[in-house]
């Protein structure tokens, strides 16, 4: 990993309730045995020693071990080693330091305060005070071994372990990607067999009209092989697109076909997964607005409430039969919905008097 990746990775292992929960059940173990055992009852710092000792292994442990300078998870294993020794050494020492400076110098042998003692202490008090040094309890160098070697150790198991979980994670996400691509290859011709379908009464009807739609159609094929390989695209994209199939429903419904656009230009840049939007008016065109003898309206509505991207796709005519929406543009969508983790009521249709209204919900970023 770099050093950004590195980071981060630590970071998240201070916000995982199984570090601190881990680094509790520790600290109630540690002092629930020096209770049983009869030991005094430790002091506060004490007793929030162990846990925060554990809790210090388990979110920098790792971190050697996962820095590589590159895209790697995890470094090999002299490297890390190499690595990992200094670190945890440097660690120990720190955390030595710490327990000396704030622990009290270990309890000697010998007879207790009596006379020769108080006395002693009278016939010293004129005495200047020795400098005070550092003591360090031979139990904490032994400690301090411990700590070093299990470091080591407990280091290269979660580094190995979120090494295993990353390479998890980046295989589910281009098993994700691999299927999204294959149901937004399914949408391609199935556009174009619409398109074509609506093209085959046109050509009866209005010849000089049929052969503008033909450009039409060449440019919308264009569109969507642009369109649909990518995995996100600039909302602008899906717009051009739409606009392309309504210029071919425009010359097969005529004046049939009234819409209406309520999408500011400022949200153009904005990037989403493609042909999110497309078989949804595809939708409102085949089952509301072509089946009304008089035509209907269509309405596109794009607005953004703080990270929500709402799209809305509105039409006047009948009701559908069933307002799941069962056709194969739906069912595509919602399933390229579950794809990215989307909640269930994403996608919603629902019946408004005399519209058909169905509506969009997705995640944007910043």
């Amino acid at each position: 990993m770099r050093a950004s990746a590195v980071f981060q990775a630590t970071w998240q292992r201070t916000r995982r309730p199984r570090t601190w929960g881990a680094a509790l059940l520790f600290g109630l173990v540690w002092n629930g045995t020096r209770l049983l055992m009869g030991l005094p009852e430790p002091g506060l710092i004490e007793a929030l020693t162990p846990p925060l000792w554990v809790a210090l292994f388990l979110v920098l442990a790792p971190l050697p071990w996962q820095w590589t300078g590159d895209e790697a998870p995890m470094a090999s294993a002299p490297r890390g080693a190499a690595q990992a020794l200094p670190w945890m050494a440097a660690l120990t020492l720190g955390v030595l330091l710490l327990l000396g400076a704030a622990g009290s110098p270990p309890p000697g042998r010998g007879p207790g305060p009596g006379a020769m003692e108080r006395g002693a202490s009278r016939r010293n008090l004129d005495r200047p005070e020795a400098p005070r040094r550092m003591h360090l309890h031979p139990r904490l160098w032994i400690l301090g071994v411990a700590h070093l070697s299990f470091g080591l150790l407990l280091g290269w198991i979660l580094a190995d372990r979120e090494r295993a979980e990353h390479q998890e994670a980046a295989a589910r996400r281009a098993a994700d990607e691999a299927q999204a691509r294959v149901l937004q290859g399914q949408m391609n011709p199935h556009v174009l067999f619409n398109a074509i379908s609506g093209l085959t009464e046109l050509v009866r009807e209005d010849p000089v009209a049929a052969e503008a739609a033909l450009v039409n159609l060449s440019d919308l094929l264009r569109a969507l092989l642009e369109h649909g390989s990518r995995l996100r695209a600039p909302l602008r994209d899906e717009r051009r697109l739409v606009e392309l199939h309504l210029s071919l429903e425009r010359l097969r419904l005529g004046h049939r076909l009234r819409e209406s656009w309520d999408w500011p230009e400022a949200l153009d840049s904005l990037e989403i997964p493609p042909l999110m939007i497309q078989p949804l008016v595809e939708n409102a065109l085949k089952h509301g607005v072509a089946l009304a003898v008089g035509g209907g309206e269509l309405k596109v509505q794009v607005r953004r409430e703080e990270d929500q991207l709402f799209i809305c796709v509105a039409n006047t005519g009948p009701a559908p039969a069933e307002m799941e929406g069962r056709g194969l543009g739906l069912r595509n969508l919602r399933e390229r919905l579950d794809l990215l983790g989307a909640p269930a009521d994403a996608l919603q249709l629902r019946r408004d008097g005399d519209w058909t209204v169905a509506e969009l919900r997705l995640v944007v970023k910043a």
